[in-house]
């Protein structure tokens, strides 16, 4: 393959490697697995996670998967993270205020309250 004439530049060495060609994103094999304390979403299977938009819609606001994919995002922009939350029988782990009967006390909006 040879370089235009147009393009040359007196002194300076240019090569074109066509062997090296590269085409896409480069492949990302390994897989990140948020496992999370927000078990009022109800979110007890893998699901994927691309930003903390999503995972705030899946998990709720402010959650900490939202958190962890914020943090991952700001690591490796091309990161491939699912996120569950942990189910523990009998255990309530998210950080919110309850009624005697274990249900999260919510406002009139539905968001949790925290104490």
């Amino acid at each position: 393959m040879s370089i235009p004439a147009g393009i040359k530049t007196p002194g300076v060495y240019t090569d074109v490697n066509i062997n090296t060609l590269r085409t896409g994103l480069p492949a990302n094999e390994q897989k990140v697995l948020f496992v999370t304390l927000d078990v009022l979403s109800g979110q007890f299977t893998p699901v994927d996670v691309y930003d903390t938009a999503g995972a705030d819609s899946k998990f709720g606001k402010n959650s900490q998967a939202g958190r962890m994919i914020k943090a991952a995002v700001k690591t490796n922009r091309l990161v491939n993270a699912q996120a569950i939350a942990l189910a523990v029988d009998g255990v309530r782990t998210q950080k919110a205020l309850h009624t005697e009967s274990g249900d999260a006390v919510l406002a009139e909006d539905g968001a949790l309250i925290e104490p």
